[in-house]
């Protein structure tokens, strides 16, 4: 794997659970180099640290990350169809707001992999743009997430 830099690290006793993946293969690509293992974990109730959780179904779907909030939010991913001209449409109203005093534009920002951009909408307004690993700490958010458990 060539970006292991991004990737996140938790430490615990006889074994260490890596996550931020971006991609379902190159987690399991992870799990195969390391001799680790696959599993899905959550950051739940505020937790800054993974625990074993199914709750996200990510296996079952091949996918990275799951957001969970209350039932009145809907959650657009990064990978979804339509999310891309969706943002777009987002940044102009910002910038026509702004009067085209252009709010730094965080869709570009290359520290940000494509499929962890998410937008949340509420009563059919945008309420928020934001990344998987600040929905931690907005809106008391559930975050679920691939994982691979690599023993010591």
């Amino acid at each position: 794997m060539e970006d292991e830099d991004r990737l996140q690290r938790y430490t615990f006793e006889g074994y260490t659970v890596v996550t931020n993946f971006e991609t379902y293969e190159e987690a399991e690509q992870f799990a195969a180099e390391k001799q680790g293992e696959l599993i899905e974990v959550g950051f739940t109730d505020g937790s800054d640290n993974p625990t074993p959780n199914e709750e996200g179904k990510l296996m079952q779907d091949r996918r990275v990350f799951r957001v969970g909030l209350d039932p009145e939010y809907k959650v657009y991913y990064g990978h979804d169809e339509g999310f891309q001209d969706m943002a777009q449409d987002i940044l102009e109203d910002m910038k026509r707001m702004e009067d085209d005093v252009l709010p730094e534009d965080w869709m570009a920002d290359q520290n940000i992999a494509t499929g962890d951009r998410i937008i949340i909408v509420k009563d059919g307004e945008i309420n928020t743009v934001t990344t998987r690993e600040r929905i931690k700490f907005l809106m008391r958010g559930n975050l679920y997430e691939i994982a691979v458990k690599v023993n010591h």
